[in-house]
């Protein structure tokens, strides 16, 4: 995974290409997550954020969205879905308004 970020007063600026590897992620259901990146130590989400992201997954380029709860930043499906080992990739940037 390649990530830029970026901290502007309070709001972290989280900007990443993730390349799926060792197995697929199979979504069965719409809204299943795949945690990212967990914040550091004393930062936390002032709410919940939900940004599209791009990705070659089985229903196509923009059924992946990112989103960050409390702690953790996670990609979450919009429907039933892979995104592959074999080349599997979701790109996205998300803004993160801090406590």
């Amino acid at each position: 995974m390649n990530y830029r970020t970026a901290l502007v007063g309070k709001l972290l600026i989280v900007a990443f290409a993730a390349i799926r590897v060792g197995s697929d992620w199979n979504a069965a259901k719409e809204w299943e997550a795949s945690p990212l990146f967990t914040l550091p130590a004393g930062l936390e989400a002032a709410f919940e954020v939900h940004c599209a992201a791009v990705s070659n997954s089985s229903i196509g380029l923009h059924g992946v969205e990112v989103q960050v709860a409390q702690h953790t930043i996670a990609l979450r499906s919009s429907g039933k879905m892979t995104v592959s080992a074999n080349g599997g990739w979701v790109e996205g940037c998300i803004t993160v308004p801090l406590v």
